[in-house]
């Protein structure tokens, strides 16, 4: 978080800034993604943010940044900024969380899901592909 919130009352022992607003907090998600240059899970987008916004607004910001094509709900559930889909290998889940905007992640996960046969085999199958890339890439 680049921007210093603004301060509105500081002592010796306590400092209170103003929370910020939606489209501040949606540069501050978009800039953790680009600074962590991978997916993220909601996990660590929460304590990243602990103490500076609640999960509601979170998960609402993160909804309207999908829904505008600025951030990727990745198949295992991370999120990453547009494009990180095509480099990233997804992480083995134990249990899939719905996703945020169902949508979305149909239209861009779907036929993979459907191919495969479920979430966790598209899953193995995107990692299996990217093992199979690095493997063919000459070093």
């Amino acid at each position: 978080m680049d921007e210093s919130p603004s301060v509105v009352y500081e002592d010796n022992d306590v400092i209170v800034v103003r929370a910020p607003s939606d489209e501040e907090l949606e540069r501050i998600v978009v800039d953790i993604l680009a600074r962590r240059g991978k997916p993220v899970s909601w996990k660590e987008l929460r304590r990243e943010l602990s103490g500076v916004v609640g999960e509601d607004r979170l998960r609402k910001v993160l909804i309207r940044l999908v829904e505008r094509d600025e951030v990727v709900e990745m198949i295992d559930g991370t999120f990453g900024l547009k494009g990180m889909e095509e480099t990233y290998t997804p992480a083995r889940t134990k249990k899939r969380v719905r996703p945020l905007v169902p949508s979305r992640f149909r239209k861009r996960w779907g036929h993979l899901i459907e191919a495969t046969g479920s979430i966790s085999a598209a899953i193995q199958y995107l990692i299996d592909m990217k093992l199979k890339e690095r493997k063919a890439k000459p070093r």
